[in-house]
C-alpha cells in the first residue's frame, strides 16, 4: 500500500461514489444543520470538507487496527457523559433476576423525577420547535448508545409529518435482547414519550422476540417550553398503562396481581383450610425464631396478620391492635387467630381493641 507519506496533501484530486438519494439528503442535512449550530467548525464548511475530514479520520483508524464492524459499537460521547452519572456496570442475569419483580410496578415519577427532568430538558436542548431534522439526528446518537449495549439489538424511529394540520405522529421500533431488562426499557421509553409530551396510542409487544412497538401522538405539551409538571406526569402515567395495564398482566405469572391486590386494605387473605393456614404460619414461625430474637417474636406475628388484612396495629410498641371487621364476622377464621396467639400471649380486650402480654 502506498504510504500517505509519499502523496501531496493537497486538495485536487477527485473521487466520484455513488450514493442513495436518502444516504445524499442524510449527510447534505447533517453538515446544514451542524454548520448552522456550530458556524466556526470548517469540518462542517461544505459537504466536500465534511467528505475529506471523514475519511480522512476513517483511514487514519483503519491504520490503528480498527474495522468497519468497530463504527457500529461507537458511542456518542456527549451522550455518554450525560447518561453516565446515571448508569452503573451491573452482571445482567442477576439484574434480570431483580428486575423482574418489578415488572409491572409503576413507573414513580418521584423516584425517578431527578432523571427524568435532567433528561427531558436535555432531549429539548437538542432539537428546536418542529425542527424534525434536529430530532431526526437526536434520535441517531441515542441509538447508538443503545445499539452498543449488551441488553438492545436495534431501535427505529420514523416520523410522520401531519397534513392540513393533523398531528404529527411517531412509530418507535425497539428490540431488546434480556426479558425483564426490555420490559423496563419499554417502561422507561413511554415515560420518556409522556415527559416530552408525545402520547402512546397504541403498543405491540412479543415477549417471545422481545419486540415493542410506539405509536405515538403529538400533544400540546410537545413544543410548550413551560415545564407543567402535573400534566407531563399524568401523561406519564397514561403513556406507562399501555405497558403494565391488567389487560397484559393477566397473562403473566400470578405473583403480579396478588402484588397489587396486597395494598388494598379492602381485602384480606383467606385459608382454604385449617391445614393451610398452619403450613404458612409454621413457615412464618420457623423463620422468626431462627433469623429473628425471642423479644420481637410477638411484634414481628402480629406484622405478619396485619400484612394479610386481619388486623390493624394501633401501637406495635404496646402490642395493640384490632380485628378487621370481616374477620369478626367471621368465627372459624377469628377463631385461627385468637387460638394462635394465645399459644404465645395472654390476650386481653378493651372495647374494639386487642392487647398481648
Amino acid at each position: 500500500m502506498t504510504k500517505k507519506k509519499y502523496l501531496s496533501n493537497k486538495k485536487t484530486a477527485q473521487q466520484t461514489i455513488s450514493i442513495s438519494p436518502a444516504l445524499k439528503e442524510w449527510i447534505k442535512r447533517y453538515v446544514n444543520v451542524n454548520h448552522r449550530d456550530i458556524p466556526n467548525d470548517k469540518r462542517f464548511k461544505s459537504i466536500s470538507t465534511f467528505y475529506n475530514y471523514v475519511m480522512e479520520d476513517v483511514m487514519e483508524l483503519f491504520k490503528k487496527g480498527k474495522t468497519l464492524d468497530d463504527f457500529k459499537r461507537v458511542e456518542d460521547k456527549e451522550v455518554k457523559d450525560f447518561f453516565e452519572p446515571f448508569t452503573f456496570n451491573a452482571i445482567i442475569p442477576l439484574y434480570e433476576m431483580i428486575s423482574e419483580s418489578n415488572r409491572y410496578t409503576p413507573f414513580s415519577f418521584e423516584f425517578t423525577i431527578r432523571f427524568l427532568l435532567h433528561y427531558t430538558n436535555w432531549l429539548r436542548k437538542h432539537f428546536k420547535p418542529e425542527n424534525f431534522e434536529d430530532l431526526n439526528l437526536l434520535f441517531e446518537r441515542i441509538r447508538t448508545r443503545y445499539g452498543t449495549s449488551n441488553v438492545s439489538t436495534d431501535m427505529r424511529l420514523d416520523i410522520i409529518l401531519g397534513e392540513n394540520n393533523q398531528p404529527i405522529r411517531g412509530i418507535l421500533e425497539f428490540i431488546g435482547k434480556q426479558r425483564n431488562l426490555h420490559f423496563e426499557n419499554c417502561k422507561y421509553f413511554a415515560a420518556i414519550f409522556g415527559m416530552l409530551g408525545a402520547r402512546v396510542i397504541d403498543f405491540i409487544y412479543s415477549p417471545v422476540d422481545y419486540y415493542c412497538r410506539f405509536d405515538l401522538v403529538e400533544t400540546e405539551l410537545l413544543f410548550k417550553k413551560e415545564l407543567v409538571k402535573k400534566e407531563r406526569q399524568k401523561l406519564l402515567k397514561e403513556n406507562v398503562n399501555y405497558i403494565i395495564n391488567y389487560n397484559r398482566m393477566l397473562d403473566e405469572k400470578d405473583k403480579y396481581l396478588w402484588m397489587n391486590l396486597a395494598e388494598d386494605n379492602e381485602l384480606f387473605i383467606s385459608f382454604k383450610s385449617t391445614n393451610a393456614f398452619i403450613k404458612w404460619i409454621k413457615i412464618i414461625e420457623e423463620d422468626l425464631k431462627k433469623f429473628g430474637t425471642q423479644e420481637d417474636f410477638l411484634t414481628k406475628i402480629l406484622q405478619f396478620f396485619n400484612k394479610i388484612h386481619w388486623i390493624r396495629i394501633e401501637s406495635l410498641k404496646d402490642l395493640l391492635f384490632r380485628i378487621e371487621q370481616q374477620i369478626e364476622k367471621n368465627p372459624e377464621q377469628k377463631q385461627l387467630l385468637i387460638d394462635y396467639l394465645s399459644q404465645y400471649a395472654e390476650i386481653s380486650q378493651k372495647d374494639t381493641i386487642y392487647s398481648l402480654k
